[in-house]
C-alpha cells in the first residue's frame, strides 16, 4: 500500500504545522529564557497532545446505497452513505461526483457545473457530526438527487472523507463505486376517444361489430332459450305478445404494437423540464401510447428499432406490463443498423393488430418498415416525433457551419417527399401533439376496415 493511500488515517497539514511550531518554539524559549514564548505556544502544545492521544486507529466501515433503484424523470431519490463511527472521529463528509442528467436537490449544498460535452451536472455534498457517538454505530450521510432524463443513469462515484478531533487526522477521501439508477420515461399527456380500428380479442373496452356479451346496446329481439332473465326488457314485453330482451355488442380488445425508431437522436436534450430531443419525444410518446391502451384493457407489445439495442417486449396487459415497457424504453441507445434489411425484420404481429410507429422519419428504414406492414393489411399509424408540438414545425439545424445547415434543409426536403410517398400508400403520418393526436386517423382506419368488410 502506498504511504499516501487515502484508505487510512493520516495527519493533516494543520497537525504538521502545530508540531513544527512546538518543536521550534520550545527549544528557543528554553535557550533564550523566554517564558513568554512558552505561554504563547502552550495552547498549541495542548491541542497537539490532545490530538496525538485521541488519534483514530480503526478504519470506518462504509456502504453506499440508493433509496430507490428505479424512479421516473423528475422524481427524487436519496444517495445514502452509511459510515460506522470510530473513536476519535469528529466529522464525516460525502460528496457525489458530477454526473450528466443527475442533479442535487435544492435543499443540499449544490454546485452547478458542465461536463466536457456541455451537459448540465451538479455536485452535491453533505457533512455529519459523529463526535461522541458509540463505536460501530452506523451514521448516515444523506444526499438528495434528482434524475432529469430517462435512461440508465450513474449516481456517483461517491467521495467519502472523515476528520478527527481538532482536524488533526483525516481519512480519505475514498471512492465508492457509482450505482445505477433506472430512470423511466415520463409519459406525456395523451388521451384518445377513438376506438381501435379492428379489435380481435375476447375482452376489452372496444365495441365489436358483432353481437355478444357486452355493455353497448345493439337492439331489442324476442326472447330465446339461454337468454339471461336480467336482459328482459319489461317495458317492451308488456306491450307485445311475448318477451323481448336487450341484445348488446361484444366488448373486445386489440393488440397494439408500438414501434420506436431509435436509429437517430436529433437535437439537444435539456432534460424533463427543458426542450426535448427527437428521441425524447419518441420515447415519451411511446410510453404515453402504451400506457393509454393498457388502461383500456388492450394488449400492448413493444419493439425498438436500433442497431445497438434492438429491444422487444412481448404482448401483455396490466400495470406490471406497463412498468416492463417503461423499463425497456429507458434502456434505448440510438444507433444505426446499416446491415439490417427492414423488410426482413419479423415483428411478430398478426391480423387485426394496430401498429403505432413513433419515429423522427429521418431513417429510411422506419418508412420501409411501415410500408411493409401496411401492405400486409395491418392498420399502421406513423407518429412524427421530429415536429415541435408548440408550433407544428421542424426545428432548424443548430449547426454553425453553413454547409451543414444547407445539408439539413436538403434532408428535410427529402423527408417531406418520403412522407408524401408513404401517405400515398395509405399509411397516415401525424405529428405528436399530445391528447387527441391519433383520434382522427384511428376513426378513419376504423371506417376503412368496416368498408372493406362490407365489400368482402
Amino acid at each position: 500500500m502506498s504511504p499516501y493511500s487515502a484508505d487510512r488515517w493520516r495527519p493533516t497539514p494543520a497537525l504538521v504545522r502545530c508540531l513544527t511550531v512546538v518543536a521550534l518554539t520550545v527549544p528557543v524559549a528554553l535557550l533564550w529564557r523566554r517564558p513568554d514564548l512558552l505561554v504563547l505556544v502552550a495552547p498549541i502544545a495542548v491541542v497537539l497532545g490532545w490530538s496525538l492521544v485521541t488519534r483514530p486507529k480503526d478504519l470506518p466501515e462504509r456502504r453506499f446505497s440508493l433509496s430507490h433503484r428505479q424512479v421516473r424523470e423528475g422524481e427524487q431519490a436519496l444517495a445514502v452513505a452509511e459510515v460506522a463511527a470510530v473513536p476519535g472521529a469528529d466529522l464525516v463528509a460525502a460528496a457525489l461526483s458530477p454526473t450528466p442528467w443527475v442533479e442535487g436537490v435544492p435543499t443540499e449544498k449544490v454546485r452547478a457545473v458542465d461536463d466536457a460535452d456541455g451537459l448540465p451536472v451538479t455536485h452535491a455534498s453533505a457533512v455529519v457530526d459523529v463526535a461522541g457517538r458509540p463505536a460501530g454505530t452506523p451514521q448516515r450521510v444523506v444526499l438528495g438527487i434528482r434524475a432529469t432524463r430517462w435512461g440508465l443513469r450513474r449516481v456517483g462515484p461517491l467521495q467519502l472523507a472523515a476528520v478527527g478531533d481538532w482536524g488533526s487526522y483525516r481519512f480519505g477521501p475514498v471512492t465508492e463505486d457509482a450505482l445505477a439508477l433506472r430512470t423511466l420515461p415520463l409519459p406525456t399527456a395523451f388521451d384518445s376517444r377513438a376506438p381501435a380500428p379492428r379489435p380481435q380479442g375476447l375482452v376489452g373496452t372496444h365495441r365489436s361489430s358483432r353481437p355478444g356479451d357486452g355493455t353497448e346496446f345493439a337492439t331489442l329481439r324476442p326472447f330465446q332459450v339461454g337468454d339471461r332473465l336480467r336482459r328482459i326488457h319489461w317495458a317492451r314485453s308488456t306491450r307485445g305478445e311475448g318477451l323481448y330482451v336487450t341484445s348488446t355488442f361484444a366488448d373486445q380488445d386489440t393488440h397494439v404494437a408500438v414501434l420506436v425508431d431509435a436509429h437517430y437522436d436529433l437535437g439537444r436534450s435539456e432534460g424533463v423540464r427543458g426542450r426535448p430531443s427527437s428521441l425524447d419525444r419518441s420515447v415519451r410518446a411511446a410510453a404515453a401510447v402504451a400506457e393509454h391502451f393498457l388502461h383500456q384493457g388492450d394488449r400492448v407489445s413493444l419493439r425498438v428499432l436500433s442497431g445497438r439495442t434492438p429491444l422487444t417486449v412481448p404482448v401483455g396487459t396490466g400495470k406490471r406490463h406497463g412498468v416492463r415497457i417503461l423499463d425497456t424504453l429507458c434502456r434505448i441507445v440510438p444507433s444505426v443498423a446499416e446491415e439490417t434489411d427492414p423488410r426482413r425484420v419479423h415483428l411478430g404481429v398478426g391480423d387485426g393488430t394496430l401498429v403505432v410507429m413513433v419515429s423522427a422519419l429521418v431513417s429510411p428504414d422506419a418508412l420501409t418498415q411501415a410500408a411493409t406492414l401496411a401492405r400486409r393489411g395491418l392498420s399502421v399509424v406513423v407518429v412524427d416525433a421530429l415536429v415541435d408540438p408548440t408550433d407544428g414545425t421542424v426545428a432548424p439545424s443548430a449547426e454553425r457551419d453553413a454547409l451543414a445547415r444547407d445539408a439539413w434543409r436538403i434532408r428535410m426536403l427529402e423527408r417531406d417527399r418520403e412522407i408524401r410517398a408513404i401517405q400515398a400508400q395509405g399509411v397516415p403520418v401525424v405529428p405528436w401533439l399530445g391528447p387527441g393526436s391519433l383520434d382522427l386517423v384511428l376513426r378513419r382506419l376504423g371506417r376503412r376496415g368496416r368498408t372493406a368488410g362490407r365489400t368482402a
